[in-house]
This record gives C-alpha cells, sequence and structure tokens, in this order.
C-alpha cells in the first residue's frame, strides 16, 4: 500500500538511515587513525595508550546492543534516537577539551552508546520494517553512508586539524551530529510503515485490506537455542577482528612501509568511496545470488585485499587493496543485519538483531588489543596482515556453518520475492 500519487515514505526512512550512518556512524568508527598522531603528540601519551579509547567505546556499543534493541519496542522511536544521538554529540564535545588520557576513555562509553543505540540497530531495523521487496538493496544503500561520511569528512577534518588543530576538529564534528541528524530524527524517523498507515515496499494488502501474513520466523528464545545463532554471532566477531584491525592502523601501517603521508591520507578516502560502491553492490548480490555465493565473494574479497596490502606502498596495489577491503569490510555492516532476517526471520527482529549487533561491537572491541599483541611480537604489521587472512577463511566457515542450520520457517515467499527482483 502507497500514498497514491506520491513517494513511498520508506524511501525518506533510506535517505534518513543514510545520514544517521554518514555524520554518527562515519565520524566515530572510520576517522579514529586522524586524530592518533596529532593527539598524542600534543598531550604526550603513546598511539597505543590512545586508541584503547576505541576498546572502550566499542566495549559500551557491545553492551549496548541488546539493551537498545529491546528499547526500540518499548520507547517511541524519536525519543529514543534523539537520547543515543545526543550521546554521541556530547562526546564529540567532550573529546574536544581533553588534557589528559582518562578524558578520552570517559567520552568514549556515551560514545559507544551512541555508535550501536542512534546508528547500526535503529538503522537497520528501520531498513528491515520499511523494506520487504529490496531489503538487501535499501540495507546497502542506507549504510553505505558510513563510507560516504568517511570520503566527505576525512579531508574535510584533515583540513581542520591543519589548520585549526584537532580539538576544533572534534567540535565541528559534535556539532554537525547535533544540527544535521537530530532534527531529522525528530521530523522524519517513523518505526514502521504502520505508523503512516502503510505497508512494507512489497508487501501487498488482502481484499479486505488486513496484510497478507503476520511477521514470520523464530522469537529471539528459539533463535537462541540454534547452532545456527551462534555460529553467525561468532563469525561477526571474527569478521569485526579482521575489518577493524586494518582499519585503526592503516595509516600508520602505510607511513610505516614508505608510502608518504599525503598517498596514505589519499587511499583512506579512496576506501572510504569504494565503501560506498561495495555496500550497494553486495546488498544487491544479496538478493540476486544468494547468501552462500555472496559471502563467498566477501570472503575472498578479504583475502585478497591483504596480498595487496603488503605491497600497499606502491600506488596500485594500494587502490586495489581500497577496493577488496570495501568488499571484505560488508561483513559486519550489510551481513550482519541482513543474515539476521534472512536466517530466523522478522518476529522480533530487533531483540534478535541487537544481539548480533552485540557481537560486531565485540570484534571492533577485540581488534586493537589482538592487533597490538600480533604487531609486538616483532614489531611489524606483517604477521598481522598473515594472522587476518587465517581468521578471514575461519569467519567464512562460520557464516556457512550458520547458513547450513539455520532454523526451519516458512520465509519462501519473502526470499523468493526478492530473488525475483
Amino acid at each position: 500500500m502507497n500514498e497514491k500519487g506520491g513517494i513511498f515514505y520508506g524511501w525518506w526512512i533510506l535517505v534518513a538511515g543514510f545520514l544517521i550512518m554518514t555524520f554518527l556512524y562515519a565520524p566515530i568508527a572510520n576517522l579514529v587513525s586522524l586524530f592518533t598522531k596529532p593527539v598524542t603528540e600534543e598531550l604526550g601519551f603513546g598511539r597505543a595508550e590512545f586508541t584503547m579509547y576505541y576498546t572502550v567505546m566499542a566495549t559500551t556499543a557491545m553492551i549496548i546492543a541488546p539493551i537498545a534493541g529491546r528499547l526500540m519496542k518499548k520507547m517511541d522511536i524519536r525519543v529514543y534516537m534523539t537520547i543515543f544521538t545526543l550521546l554521541g554529540a556530547g562526546a564529540y564535545i567532550g573529546f574536544s577539551f581533553a588534557t589528559e588520557l582518562i578524558h578520552f576513555l570517559l567520552f568514549a562509553v556515551p560514545m559507544g552508546m551512541a555508535l550501536t543505540g542512534a546508528g547500526m540497530i535503529p538503522v537497520s531495523v528501520l531498513i528491515t520494517n520499511w523494506f520487504n521487496a529490496k531489503r538487501g538493496l535499501s540495507l546497502g544503500i542506507a549504510l553505505s553512508g558510513t563510507g560516504f561520511g568517511s570520503m566527505i569528512l576525512s579531508p574535510l577534518v584533515t583540513w581542520i586539524i591543519t589548520v585549526h588543530g584537532w580539538r576544533t576538529a572534534y567540535l565541528a564534528i559534535g556539532i554537525l551530529i547535533l544540527v544535521v541528524l537530530v532534527p531529522l530524527i525528530i521530523f522524519v524517523v517513523k518505526l514502521s510503515p504502520a505508523d503512516k498507515g502503510l505497508l512494507p515496499l512489497g508487501k501487498e494488502e488482502t481484499s479486505n485490506g488486513a496484510p497478507q501474513k503476520e511477521l514470520v520466523g523464530v522469537t529471539q528464545k528459539e533463535a537462541f537455542k540454534s547452532v545456527s545463532f551462534w555460529a553467525l554471532c561468532t563469525g561477526i566477531l571474527v569478521g569485526g577482528i579482521v575489518v577493524n584491525s586494518m582499519i585503526i592502523n592503516l595509516v600508520p601501517y602505510l607511513t610505516d612501509i614508505g608510502t608518504p603521508t599525503q598517498q596514505a591520507a589519499l587511499l583512506l578516502s579512496l576506501a572510504s568511496a569504494m565503501v560506498i560502491v561495495a555496500k550497494l553492490l553486495v546488498g544487491r548480490l544479496y538478493d540476486k545470488l544468494g547468501l552462500i555465493k555472496t559471502l563467498t565473494f566477501i570472503v575472498a574479497s578479504d583475502i585478497i585485499c591483504f596480498l595487496f596490502l603488503l605491497k600497499g606502498n606502491l600506488l596500485i596495489p594500494g587502490i586495489l587493496y581500497t577496493v577488496f577491503s570495501a568488499l571484505g569490510s560488508t561483513a559486519v555492516t550489510v551481513t550482519p543485519a541482513y543474515l539476521t532476517g534472512a536466517l530466523f526471520g522478522e518476529k522480533e527482529y530487533s531483540s534478535k538483531y541487537g544481539t548480533v549487533a552485540l557481537f560486531t561491537s565485540l570484534g571492533a572491541a577485540v581488534a586493537p588489543i589482538a592487533a597490538g599483541l600480533i604487531y609486538n611480537i616483532n614489531h611489524s604489521y606483517g604477521l598481522l596482515i598473515k594472522v587476518l587472512i587465517a581468521l578471514a577463511v575461519v569467519e567464512f566457515v562460520l557464516f556457512f556453518i550458520a547458513i547450513k542450520s539455520k532454523p526451519k520457517f516458512d520465509l519462501n515467499s519473502d526470499i523468493s520475492q526478492q530473488d525475483a527482483l
């Protein structure tokens, strides 16, 4: 059902999700390395100590994830998302006044709450609620905001740091979140099509005006009892380590192997641009090719990207790294949201995805620690890259187990409908 003669309101939800990922999620998750050198050089503590705030942030996001999934069902979505968005803006403003390491660690807590509570979970839930047809593509579009945000914000933030200092850059991000996202959430976001008297895209009414069927799938409790659910969660955890270990170490690694600083910054921006294309492509591939083929493509891309990264100081391998790393990164962005719905259905989706998102955050939290420990073995990133290649293989095996052992329920109509598009 659509508003006659008008645009389906779900497309506005999609735009809102894209902008939330652009201006909230992208700065938190993808711009860490831009601040590492200027902050540590001015305040006098080590890089490893500084990046511990990322672990605190990701650990907080992990703890909040299942809670956020349940809160979405109990609170007005606009109030819920506004609160978490304000926490994110406040964290960046707090960073701008930090003078000690403990300040970064403390403000990382509300930042982690915002990452999960206002970012990945609500955006994924909103897209799942509003789109039955074209769900994979819609998820890809919304979540590609992270790449778009990194692409446009990376040069801007770099310029602000260079000209005005890192404190001004942190403050600018906080103000940007407040000015752009809070009004958007208050005036645009609706949790479900029913709030507008509509049905999800791709779901039709029966002759008496009622939806064709109720939400299908297993409950959260039933999902918890399945091997499939925990294989999926573990696969996402491993994928989080694989993806995040190089995100937070990319610029230091490239400069260590002789890459000029400007070229390293260019590759970081290019990688962000490639993420946009990758999420759109992978979202579409899930709709067209199915789960196994798409996941094979994603994990193969992860492995290939690390092989190119070994020669990342050369321009062509560096560029190819950005292409394949963007494709591989969808293992922890598009994949968790899509597989949660595909394997366990729409019933109690926000609660189930809240738990799945916990493992996404756990992978991000563990990555700096694991990468640091491996790096310290011989003070080289070469061993780390080899370990990440091995973990990518483990990640695929776990996803394969999750798909093959998924609970049985009647989702055939929705899946076949998506595959036909």
